[in-house]
């Protein structure tokens, strides 16, 4: 694992790159993906997706003091989903999404654990939040498996669906995920 690279037994996690903004635009305009997530319109915005990982470019840089990373997960270099680190200047917030015909396979959970790792490696943050709609059960149990616990329940807005949709917040603290890493 380095700085901005990490590689697991079947996942590379890199930094986000303007030319991944057909594959983000493939995957992200699937509803049944967009709909999971708070700042994806759908049908999916081509400029916004342009803007978007041109800055997210930018912010590895210098990712010391970026306050939002993006990884991109790829699979036999292919891209299939990403994960971003929000409010790096707080306590930081994960967000995660895959294509559809990725789900049910464990890739996110791999890389989940394999971002929330690099984050207690190369920074002093000592916990993690994150948030899932209630109606994301799979979302939900990649954050139980990593040692979340479930701190609150908030409601989120949904750009794909333009409405807002009740959540579950959950909290991650350093020790606890080195607890459920020796489990």
């Amino acid at each position: 694992m380095n700085a901005t690279k990490i590689i697991t037994d079947r996942l590379t996690l890199r930094p986000a790159r303007l030319k991944d903004l057909e594959s983000c635009a493939e995957m992200l305009g699937d509803y049944e993906v967009a709909k999971m997530l708070t700042r994806v319109s759908h049908p999916y915005d081509m400029q916004v997706g342009r803007d978007f990982l041109g800055a997210a470019e930018r912010a590895w840089r210098d990712w010391h003091v970026s306050d939002e990373l993006l990884f991109h997960i790829d699979l036999d270099d292919r891209m299939i989903g990403g994960v971003s680190l929000r409010k790096l200047r707080e306590t930081p917030r994960i967000g995660y999404w895959l294509g559809q015909r990725f789900w049910g396979r464990g890739y996110m959970s791999e890389a989940v654990h394999a971002v929330i790792a690099w984050l207690f490696e190369n920074t002093s943050h000592n916990a993690i939040k994150s948030e899932a709609m209630d109606e994301n059960p799979a979302s939900l149990r990649v954050m139980q498996k990593m040692g979340f616990r479930v701190v609150g329940h908030v409601e989120c807005h949904s750009l794909a669906r333009g409405c807002t949709m009740p959540a579950t917040h959950t909290h991650l603290h350093r020790t606890e995920f080195t607890g459920a890493l020796l489990n």
